[in-house]
């Protein structure tokens, strides 16, 4: 059976990529467990994050979902999303 996704923490997930990606440039999370209650990302980082960063985190990312912005969902044909954006975790039956 196969789990069904929180929207909320799917989008969640979006956003703390993007934040990580602006204040590390580490790239966005190579694992991620996305759970109602709780989830993990996992990202490429050489160091512990300190606890200020952390603040800054949770900041930035509850600053995004309190500004209430709208969230859409668009579809592209293959060639045209494989040259916009990184497809390589995108599973292979989709492809």
């Amino acid at each position: 059976m196969k789990k069904q996704i929180d929207p909320r923490m799917h989008t969640v997930e979006h956003i703390l990529n993007q934040t990580m990606v602006r204040m590390f440039d580490c790239g966005r999370c190579f694992e991620a467990h996305i759970e109602r209650k709780r989830s993990r990302c996992y990202f490429h980082y050489n160091r512990e994050l300190t606890q200020d960063e952390v603040a800054e985190i949770q900041t930035r990312i509850n600053n995004v979902i309190e500004s209430d912005l709208p969230i859409t969902e668009s579809f592209l044909p293959r060639q045209e999303a494989d040259q916009l954006y990184n497809t390589e975790k995108v599973p292979s039956s989709s492809r």
